[in-house]
C-alpha cells in the first residue's frame, strides 16, 4: 500500500512540476512527500528527481516511469472499483469521454436521469476530439467514449455504431433556404463554421466536398461547439451538425436545417466504444446500457429524418415554382 501511495505523490509531483504544489494539492507537509518520493526511489533503485535552484527535473528514469504511471494509476482505480462490485456497493465512479456536438444534446440528458437512478455513482465527462476518446480509453483514463467517426484501435470495440445525417444548420431566410440555395456551386460562395482537420467530422466533409468539385472552404476555424452555434446565430454563418445537436434552436426556429445536396451526401457515424480487454465495473456497464436504451431512438429517427429531407426537398421545389 506504501508503494502505491508513493507512485500517486509521483504522479501529482510530475502534473505539478514542484514538490511544495504538489505538497499542497495533496495536503501534506512537503517534508512528507519528499520521504515517499525517496522511498520510490530506493524501491526503483534509481533517482527519478533532480532537485535544482529552478525547480525538479525528471530523470530518463523518473520520465520512464511517469510515462507508465498514468495507465498504471487508471487500472488500480478500476480494479479497485472491481473489488467494491464483490462487496455489492452500488457506489464509486464512471467516466465518459465524448465528442462535444453529441455531449448536451444526448449525453447530458441521460447523465441526469443515470445520476438520479444510482445517486452514490459520480460521472466524470471529457470532452474531445475521437483521436482523444480513443487515447482515454488505451491509457484507462475513461471507461467508455461516444463520438463520431471512432479509428480503428486493436485495443478498443465498438458496441453500438449509428449514421447520424448532418445537416447545413442556417438562419431562416440565409440564401442557402432558398430554392438552388443549396446546390453544390452554391455552397462555396457563402461563410462557414467549422471544426478543424482532427475532428472527423471535417475530414469527412472535407472529402465529400472535394469529390463534387465544391471544396468548402470556412471561414472560420471552431473546436467549441457553444462558439459554432454563436457565429452561426449572430455572424450567419453555415454551420455542419446533427439535428440533435441544435434541437433547442430548431424547435424555437432561431435556426433551420438544410440537407445536404443528394451528389453530396454527409453523414457521420457515431460510435459508442469501451476498451476490448477490460472488464467493466457496475457503473461503467449501468451507464453503457442506459446510452444504448438512449441511442435507440436516435438510430430510428434516421427515418424520420430521411421524410424531413424529402418534405425540404418538396417545398423547395414547390416555392421554386411559385416564384
Amino acid at each position: 500500500m506504501a508503494k502505491i501511495v508513493a507512485l500517486h505523490h509521483f504522479a501529482v509531483v510530475v502534473r505539478c512540476n514542484s514538490l511544495r504544489e504538489a505538497a499542497a494539492q495533496l495536503d501534506i507537509h512537503p517534508n512528507v512527500l519528499a520521504r515517499h518520493i525517496a522511498q520510490l526511489e530506493y524501491h526503483m533503485n534509481a533517482p527519478l528527481l533532480e532537485r535544482g535552484p529552478l525547480g525538479i527535473r525528471l530523470t530518463a528514469a523518473g520520465e520512464l516511469l511517469a510515462a507508465k504511471l498514468g495507465r498504471t494509476i487508471n487500472e488500480l482505480d478500476h480494479v479497485a472499483r472491481l473489488i467494491d462490485d464483490l462487496k455489492g456497493l452500488r457506489s464509486g465512479g464512471v467516466s465518459i469521454h465524448a465528442a462535444e456536438g453529441v455531449a448536451s444534446a444526448i449525453l447530458l440528458p441521460v447523465l441526469t436521469a443515470f445520476s438520479a437512478k444510482f445517486p452514490r455513482i459520480s460521472v466524470k465527462l471529457q470532452v474531445g476530439t475521437a483521436r482523444d476518446a480513443v487515447r482515454a480509453l488505451e491509457d484507462a483514463s475513461c471507461d467508455m467514449a461516444l463520438t463520431f467517426f471512432a479509428p480503428p484501435s486493436a485495443t478498443i470495440t465498438v458496441v453500438k455504431h449509428l449514421r447520424l445525417p448532418q445537416f447545413i444548420i442556417a438562419r431562416p431566410h440565409h440564401p442557402v433556404t432558398l430554392p438552388g440555395g443549396a446546390a453544390p456551386q452554391a455552397l462555396t460562395g457563402y461563410e462557414w463554421v467549422l471544426p478543424g482537420m482532427d475532428y472527423g467530422v471535417r475530414t469527412h466533409i472535407d472529402r465529400v466536398s472535394t469529390a463534387a468539385g465544391r471544396r468548402i472552404v470556412p471561414r472560420y476555424e471552431v473546436a467549441s461547439l457553444d462558439l459554432q452555434r454563436q457565429l452561426i446565430l449572430r455572424a450567419g454563418a453555415l454551420g455542419v451538425l446533427p439535428r440533435a445537436a441544435m434541437a433547442d434552436e430548431l424547435a424555437a426556429g432561431s435556426v433551420v436545417a438544410v440537407p445536404f445536396p443528394e451528389t453530396m451526401p454527409v453523414e457521420t457515424s457515431l460510435d459508442l466504444c469501451i476498451a476490448r480487454d477490460r472488464q467493466p465495473s457496475f457503473a461503467a456497464d449501468s451507464l453503457r446500457r442506459e446510452l444504448e436504451r438512449a441511442l435507440r431512438p436516435l438510430q430510428a429517427g434516421d427515418t424520420e429524418s430521411g421524410a424531413q429531407v424529402a418534405d425540404f426537398r418538396r417545398s423547395q421545389v414547390t416555392l421554386g415554382q411559385s416564384s
